[in-house]
C-alpha cells in the first residue's frame, strides 16, 4: 500500500469517527442545557424516577437490541467489502425483522413487570404513590421500547456503509426533537394546565418516542438515494445471496456477544440504582437525601460526563467497519494503525476535558445546577471526572475487542469488571461514603481496559510504548493548563459569582485561555502532529479559515 493511500485510509477512519462523534456531541450538548430548565419544571426530587427508569429502559433497550446494531454494521461492512450486494439487502431486512419482534416483546414484558421493577427500584422506604408514579413512568417508557429498535436497523447498515455522518445526524435529529417536546409539553402541563409536576416527568419519558419516530422519518427519506442503488446492484448481481439460516447463525454469532458486553458494561449502574440509597440509609442518611445525591451521581453529573463520552460512541462506531474491513482482508499494518490513531486521538481531546471538568468541578455544577446541592454535586463531579475519562475509553476497547473477535474474552473481562464493582462497592462506600459509589465504577473500567489492552498486545503484537509517552506529554499539558486555573484563582477569579450568568462568563474566560495553553504546550511537543497527522496551524485553519 503506497503511503498516500495509507495517509488518506487514515485520515478517513479518524475523520469519519470525529463526525460521529461530532453529530452525537451534538445531540449531548442539547441533552445537558435541557436539563437545567427541565429540573426547575419537574424538581430535583421527581428527577429520581427519570433516573432510575432510564437506568432499566437501557438495559432492556440492549437486551432485546441483542446487540444487532453492532452485528448488522459489522456484516453490511464485510458483505459491502466482497461486493456481495445480495446479502447486504438481506442483512439488513432480516436485521429489521428480528429488531422489531424482539422490540415489541421486550416491550409488552416492560409493561407487564412495571409493577415489580419499581417496588425493587424504590426500596421498601417508598411510599405508594411514590411506586404508582414510578410504575406509571415505565409504562410509557415501553413504547419507546419497541420504535427504538427499528431506529437501531438504520442505524446498525449505515454504520456498516461507513456513512458515519448519517449515523450522527439521526442522533441530534432524535435528540432535538425529544428535548422540545419534554420541555414544551412539561412546561405546558406544570405550568398552564397547573398538574403535578410530575407530569413533566411523564411528558419527558414520551418524548423519546417522540424523538425516535422522526429520527426514523430521516432515514426512511435518505433511504431513496442510500439504499435504492444498493438494491439496482442486488438484481444485477448474478452470484446467489448467502443463505438466510447461514446469515441468521452469522447473526447470533456477532450480537450474542454484544449483547452480554452491553449488559455487563452497564451493570454498574444496575447495583447503584439497586443498592445505593439502601446503602446510605444503613449508614444513617435520610432516604430523600440519599434519592438526591443518586441522581446527582445518575443524572446531573453523568451528563456532564456525556461530553468527553461522545468520543466512545462515536469511535466505537468507526472501529466496526474499518477494522472489520482490515480484518477480513488481513492488512495487520493497517489494524495496528487503527488501534493507534484510536486510542491517541481520544486521550488528546479526552484528557484535557475530563482534567477541566475535575478542577473546575464547582463552578461548572454551580452554572449548570444551581447552588443547592453544590458540595454534593462538587465532590461528585470531581470524582465523576475520572469516571468519564474510564468509561470514554471502556466502551471503544470493547468495541475493539469484539470486532477483533476476542468475544470470549471481552464478555469474560466485562465479568471480571463487574465482580470488581460487585465486591469494591459496598467496602468502598462505608471508607469513602458516596463517592465509594464512583470509585468502585473507576476500578471496574480499569480492570476491563488493562485485560483487554493485553489481549489486543499478545494477539496482534501491539506496541503501548509510544501511546504511553504521547499520554505523559499530554498530562503535561494538562499540568500547564492548571496552572493557568490556578492563576485566575489567584487573581480572585473563581467563576462562583453571585450570579451564574457572570460565572459563566468567566468560566469560559478560563476554559478558553486553560485549552489555549494545552493546545501551544501539546504543539510544542508536535503531539498534533503525531495524533492526527497534521499541524496544528493546519487543523485549525480547517475551523478558522484565513483569507
Amino acid at each position: 500500500m503506497s503511503e498516500n493511500k495509507s495517509s488518506q485510509i487514515k485520515q478517513s477512519f479518524i475523520r469519519g469517527s470525529l463526525t460521529s462523534s461530532a453529530g452525537v456531541f451534538l445531540s449531548k450538548l442539547i441533552g445537558l442545557f435541557y436539563i437545567v430548565p427541565f429540573r426547575s419544571i419537574v424538581g430535583q426530587a421527581n428527577m429520581t424516577y427519570y433516573s432510575v427508569a432510564y437506568d432499566y429502559y437501557t438495559i432492556l433497550l440492549q437486551v432485546c437490541s441483542a446487540g444487532i446494531p453492532f452485528a448488522v454494521a459489522a456484516m453490511i461492512a464485510k458483505y459491502m467489502n466482497k461486493e456481495d450486494y445480495r446479502t447486504v439487502v438481506l442483512v439488513r431486512r432480516l436485521s429489521t425483522v428480528i429488531l422489531m419482534v424482539s422490540g415489541f416483546v421486550m416491550a409488552m414484558l416492560f409493561m407487564l413487570s412495571s409493577g415489580f421493577l419499581s417496588r425493587q427500584a424504590l426500596t421498601t422506604g417508598a411510599s405508594p404513590e411514590d411506586i404508582r408514579i414510578m410504575q406509571n413512568t415505565f409504562v410509557i417508557l415501553a413504547f419507546a421500547l419497541f420504535l427504538v429498535p427499528l431506529l437501531y436497523s438504520y442505524r446498525g447498515y449505515y454504520q456498516g456503509m461507513k456513512e458515519l455522518k448519517m449515523y450522527a445526524d439521526s442522533q441530534v435529529i432524535e435528540q432535538f426533537a425529544r428535548v422540545v417536546f419534554l420541555l414544551f409539553f412539561g412546561w405546558v402541563l406544570v405550568y398552564v394546565f397547573k398538574m403535578a409536576p410530575v407530569f413533566g416527568i411523564y411528558a419527558a419519558v414520551f418524548g423519546t418516542s417522540v424523538g425516535t419516530v422522526l429520527a426514523i422519518l430521516y432515514f426512511m427519506y435518505f433511504d431513496n438515494k442510500k439504499f435504492k442503488p444498493i438494491l439496482r446492484e442486488a438484481r444485477r448481481q448474478k452470484t446467489r445471496a448467502v443463505s438466510g439460516r447461514d446469515i441468521l447463525q452469522e447473526f447470533i454469532t456477532f450480537s450474542i456477544p454484544y449483547l452480554l458486553v452491553s449488559i455487563f458494561g452497564n451493570s454498574q449502574r444496575l447495583i447503584n440504582t439497586n443498592f445505593f440509597v439502601s446503602m446510605m440509609t444503613s449508614m444513617g442518611n435520610e432516604i430523600e437525601t440519599s434519592k438526591i445525591i443518586l441522581s446527582i451521581i445518575q443524572l446531573n453529573c453523568d451528563k456532564l460526563t456525556s461530553i468527553p463520552q461522545v468520543l466512545a460512541i462515536g469511535f466505537s462506531a468507526g472501529v466496526v467497519p474499518y477494522m472489520t474491513v482490515s480484518l477480513e482482508n488481513r492488512d495487520w499494518k493497517g489494524l495496528n494503525r487503527n488501534i493507534e490513531d484510536c486510542l491517541d486521538t481520544v486521550l488528546y481531546i479526552a484528557l484535557p476535558v475530563c482534567f477541566s471538568m475535575a478542577v473546575l468541578a464547582g463552578p461548572i455544577y454551580y452554572i449548570m445546577y444551581g447552588g443547592d446541592e453544590l458540595a454534593y454535586g462538587t465532590v461528585c463531579l470531581q470524582w465523576s471526572a475520572l469516571l468519564g475519562l474510564v468509561t470514554t475509553v471502556t466502551p471503544i476497547i470493547s468495541s475493539m475487542m469484539l470486532t477483533l473477535r476476542f468475544r470470549r474474552e471481552s464478555i469474560i473481562y466485562l465479568v471480571v469488571g463487574f465482580i470488581v464493582k460487585a465486591v469494591t462497592f459496598f467496602p468502598l462506600m462505608r471508607l469513602q461514603g458516596y463517592v465509594g459509589a464512583i470509585t468502585s465504577s473507576v476500578l471496574c473500567s480499569l480492570t476491563i481496559i488493562f485485560l483487554s489492552l493485553t489481549k489486543i498486545q499478545n494477539k496482534y503484537n501491539i506496541k503501548y510504548r509510544k501511546i504511553i509517552i504521547r499520554m505523559v506529554k499530554m498530562l503535561i499539558g494538562c499540568m500547564c493548563m492548571n496552572g493557568v486555573y490556578a492563576l485566575f484563582k489567584f487573581a480572585g477569579i473563581t467563576a462562583l459569582a453571585s450570579s451564574r450568568l457572570l460565572s459563566l462568563v468567566e468560566l469560559g474566560l478560563m476554559g478558553i485561555c486553560g485549552i489555549a495553553v494545552y493546545l501551544f504546550t501539546t504543539s510544542i511537543m508536535k503531539l498534533p502532529q503525531a495524533v492526527f497527522h497534521k499541524k496544528l496551524s493546519t487543523i485549525i485553519k480547517r475551523f478558522l479559515p484565513v483569507k
